[in-house]
């Protein structure tokens, strides 16, 4: 068996030994405390050698296990480690890999500043006042101490061992000055040691992304301390051109070993990131974000958080995609992936979407992570609840079927809560809204510029600052919404149009079994007066009033305007023609056929072989084609009423019964054939 020597000392190194330790590779390990050979997992093909070595140390080693392969994953800083190996290697038949991790603090800003070394960083730390965090290790606190004034105003975060405390000692720092912990930190650790020690300035080296930098940087920007980054040495300029990443180390492994590895797991998180601003985060998605590999999200979502992990502005799935299946493929070790969503990831949220596509992935954990909801936000500023409110998105959502919702919900509920797509919206709001109602209006929620605004409907039509609103709409008079037909026939425009009496109407549309959602035909619509009553019962059901008479087409639409609907579309055509370019209905009432009932029911079947038909049969030639036409299709839940209705009328001093016409209802579902 091939055996592989690692220099391990970063956290690349570590996860190329477990990736040895998972594919039964022979590795051996060098690492330079105890500390260190704690952070790595011994098992039956990995074996830990403890210690430092000098180069006649390392080269023996090399010869007594066998070697062919010495993977250098030391620290960017251990320049001097790095000589001896490459020393080491020369001459001989062993092949030498320089494993370098990525570059993790590449910003600069007025609370960010980098320096070439550590003299340089201590001589410009002289020149500030507050207290300092060191987190560069214990081998040149030194350098530090040595600074005049500097030592009195040191903390160093050390790794807990006797050879970092002894060496604090030998700096002269007190036993208070002196933390000495096992990481990795997190963003909340890192913020309560700033806290506690009442840190102004945090030291780091640019260890790289790996190296615990992202959690540092979080944590300094959440709490406004200055950070001070020592840039990597000018020795390893040809090192960080020769070296290579961490997958193409795994990939000159399988090629030496003549196999293919298992590759690593992608853990994605979709995690809702509030309105916005960082504070706004939770504290579960704050530590998704700062522990990511990579991260996805909107160019504003990406602006707004202070991240070192490889970005993509991405938010669509068709564009995250591509990239997940590229890492699913490419990973040798388990990737941490943040997906953002602004708002909640529950409320009108692009993570549903997200996730169906992503949860029949091979290769992948998938998590959701809620954030906070704008309207949840907007409800603590106004100091009220939002359990006895209507929601609607305005967001993404074309106005045609939008307006009708809003309208409706406001009509019917005291709050009425939606979120938008900009100011554009809130104008067309404020158009389409009856004067007796006060909107209030989030406006950049979370961010510096918020505003909370109490307007009128006229007041909305005249704003014009862009940005991100969430609003709610308090009507200060409702309606109780009818939980059946309730127009009465002296509610439509009538003239001399036929119209399917009140008793019959309503006895039908109980029989069309109606739900929210659905879409219906209503054919020879007359006045309209079926398919304005069926609209009426819910905004969301989308009604085709189909009329061939001109004069019975001017008034469904005005009958249609006087109850106020948006969701009746009228088709000036004669059936079954008027259909063939409608989407499949759920429902159809034939209250007239023009002599074409037989073409109509065929053409209903075959726009949806389970749909549900109501016919208004008044004729005897009526009745029995459609007895015949029952007997032409699978039928199903078939009910026959003959309805006979009588009307009192005054005559004089005397109350007359007066009779409609008879009709029969045929009510029945197609059945779709097993």
């Amino acid at each position: 068996m091939k055996t592989v020597l690692v220099f391990a000392g970063t956290t690349e190194g570590r996860k190329l030994v477990e990736i040895c330790s998972k594919n039964q590779v022979d590795c051996h390990v060098c690492v330079a405390t105890e500390y260190g050979k704690q952070m790595i997992q011994e098992s039956e093909n990995v074996h830990i050698h403890t210690g430092r070595l000098d180069a006649k140390q390392m080269r023996e080693l090399m010869e007594e296990i066998g070697c062919e392969l010495v993977v250098d994953a030391t620290h960017p800083y251990a320049v001097v480690v790095t000589e001896q190996i490459k020393k080491c290697v020369e001459n001989t038949n062993i092949q030498y890999l320089r494993l370098l991790r990525k570059n993790g603090v590449t910003e600069t800003s007025d609370k960010i500043f980098h320096y070439k070394d550590i003299k340089q960083c201590a001589l410009a730390l002289e020149r500030t006042t507050g207290n300092i965090l060191l987190t560069t290790g214990s081998k040149q606190l030194k350098e530090f101490t040595a600074i005049p004034g500097l030592k009195e105003r040191l903390i160093a975060r050390v790794i807990p061992g006797m050879e970092s405390l002894e060496l604090c000692r030998e700096a002269g720092l007190s036993g208070k000055q002196i933390i000495a912990m096992q990481g990795p930190f997190s963003k909340q650790l890192n913020e309560a040691i700033i806290q506690e020690y009442h840190i102004a300035h945090l030291v780091t080296k640019e260890s790289g992304m790996t190296g615990g930098v992202n959690e540092k940087l979080a944590a300094a920007y959440s709490t406004d301390t200055t950070v001070h980054v020592i840039t990597r040495p000018e020795e390893n300029a040809e090192m960080q051109e020769t070296g290579i990443s961490l997958e193409e180390t795994v990939g000159c492994l399988e090629q030496l070993l003549e196999t293919k590895f298992e590759k690593g797991t992608v853990h994605i998180q979709l995690a809702g990131i509030g309105p916005g601003n960082v504070k706004a985060l939770t504290k579960e998605v704050e530590e998704a974000i700062y522990r990511a590999d990579v991260i996805f999200g909107a160019q504003r979502m990406l602006d707004s958080i202070p991240v070192t992990a490889t970005t993509y502005p991405y938010y669509r799935k068709d564009d995250i995609l591509p990239v997940i299946y590229e890492l699913c493929e490419s990973s040798v070790s388990d990737i941490r992936v943040a997906i953002l969503f602004s708002g909640d990831t529950g409320f009108y949220s692009g993570c549903k979407k997200m996730y169906e596509a992503l949860r029949c992935v091979k290769g992948i954990s998938l998590e959701i992570l809620p954030g906070i909801s704008s309207v949840s936000m907007l409800c603590a500023k106004l100091k009220t609840d939002w359990q006895d409110g209507n929601i609607i998105s305005l967001h993404g959502i074309e106005k045609e079927q939008w307006i009708p919702l809003l309208k409706e919900s406001v009509k019917y509920n005291k709050k009425t809560f939606f979120i938008t797509s900009g100011v554009e919206d809130i104008r067309l709001l404020g158009n389409i809204l009856e004067k007796n109602c006060t909107i209030y209006l989030g406006y950049q929620l979370s961010y510096q510029e918020e505003q909370i605004l109490q307007l009128t409907p006229e007041e909305c039509t005249t704003l014009e600052r862009e940005g991100l609103y969430t609003g709610v709409i308090l009507a200060e008079e409702i309606s109780s919404r009818y939980l059946v037909p309730i127009l009465q026939d002296d509610f439509f425009i009538r003239d001399q149009v036929p119209m399917t009496k009140e008793e019959i109407r309503k006895l039908s549309i109980c029989h069309m079994h109606l739900k929210e959602n659905d879409v219906v035909y209503d054919i020879g619509s007359g006045t309209g007066s079926v398919a304005v009553q069926m609209a009426l019962l819910s905004s969301s059901v989308k009604v085709y009033a189909m009329e061939c008479n001109p004069l019975a087409v001017d008034l469904i639409k005005k009958n249609i305007q006087k109850a106020e609907l948006n969701n009746v579309t009228v088709i000036e055509a004669m059936a079954p023609q008027s259909m063939e370019l409608l989407p499949p209905a759920d429902a159809a009432f034939i209250g007239g056929s023009k002599g074409n009932l037989r073409e109509i029911v065929n053409m209903l079947y075959q726009k949806n072989a389970s749909m549900r038909v109501v016919i208004n049969a008044l004729s005897f030639e009526t009745i029995c084609e459609t007895k015949q036409l029952l007997e032409a299709y699978p039928i199903c839940d078939l009910t026959v009423e003959q309805i006979s209705v009588n009307r009192m009328k005054k005559l004089g001093e005397y109350n007359l019964l007066s009779a409609n016409n008879p009709v029969f209802i045929f009510s029945f579902a197609f059945c779709p054939k097993e």
